[in-house]
């Protein structure tokens, strides 16, 4: 019974990938805004991430405080870094790579019950590695841009520049990680 869970579950997760990035996909697509344009405060533009909608799935993970389904990409020289055995291997992850969680509400599905799957659109989320440009951050930079589902737009989440330290502090959890909660998804 439990390996039969276990299968399901990751189904679902797999499934649950999938509809996340088509989701993400056509989030703009309808709405004519151009979510490329928008920076953070902290200087952190929506655009560092461009294409991630076709970046490979790192892995999925459910935040059960918001009830919240994300779907974790990353460009080619985050994945890169996972099959070399970052972080895994004591070294940190390279300067450029990038981390997006694209995060969701979550329903039960209507036709299976037990599997929970994306909803509506709430974030998305920016981890960029510059050891340079993020020196106050542990080198990685933070960004997060809320989706409104009924306008269907983005906005920058940060008020000023300092809400960065927001996310920093909650990653020094995974410090031994090089500050990165995602561990890459077997396949």
């Amino acid at each position: 019974m439990t390996r039969l869970r276990t299968r399901t579950r990751l189904a679902l997760l797999a499934a649950a990938l999938a509809l996340g990035v088509a989701a993400a996909r056509g989030a703009t697509a309808e709405d004519g805004q151009d979510k490329y344009r928008l920076e953070e405060p902290n200087g952190i533009a929506f655009s560092e991430a461009r294409g991630y909608e076709t970046w490979q799935a790192v892995g999925p993970s459910y935040r059960t405080d918001k009830n919240e389904v994300r779907v974790i990409l990353g460009n080619d020289r985050l994945v890169k870094a996972y099959a070399e055995g970052v972080p895994l291997n004591g070294k940190p992850f390279p300067d450029g790579a990038v981390l997006v969680k694209i995060g969701y509400s979550q329903r039960k599905n209507a036709a299976f019950p037990d599997a929970l799957e994306p909803d509506v659109l709430q974030r998305v989320e920016l981890m960029i590695k510059d050891a340079k440009r993020f020196q106050r951050t542990r080198g990685w930079g933070f960004a997060r841009f809320i989706y409104d589902a009924k306008t269907k737009t983005f906005s920058p989440y940060g008020k000023d520049a300092s809400f960065d330290q927001e996310c920093a502090a909650c990653h020094t959890a995974v410090a031994g990680r090089d500050f990165v909660f995602t561990q890459y998804a077997p396949r």
